[in-house]
């Protein structure tokens, strides 16, 4: 996976994933999560173009740390909860 900072300042951040929706929409609701002022994301065209993400907040890159920590844990947590009740 790759990604591209497009822009980084004190209160905002936009980067580019090359990566499928389904992560990127999880990622987008757990940054919402984090109580920052804005969390979206964008795909041009559904082909030829990479999401990019725009974080608002007064630390966005921690922000998507605590967000990227926040679905392993999740993962985590299903994976107990899933081996539980297949047993």
């Amino acid at each position: 996976m790759k990604i591209n900072v497009i822009e980084n300042d004190d209160e905002k951040m936009k980067f580019e994933v090359e990566t499928n929706l389904t992560l990127i929409n999880l990622l987008n609701e757990n940054i919402w999560k984090q109580k920052v002022d804005a969390a979206a994301y964008k795909k041009e065209h559904p082909y030829l173009s990479k999401p990019v993400i725009l974080v608002r907040s007064k630390n966005p890159k921690k922000a998507v740390l605590d967000a990227a920590d926040q679905i392993i844990e999740d993962v985590k947590d299903f994976r107990k909860q899933f081996q539980a009740a297949t047993k």
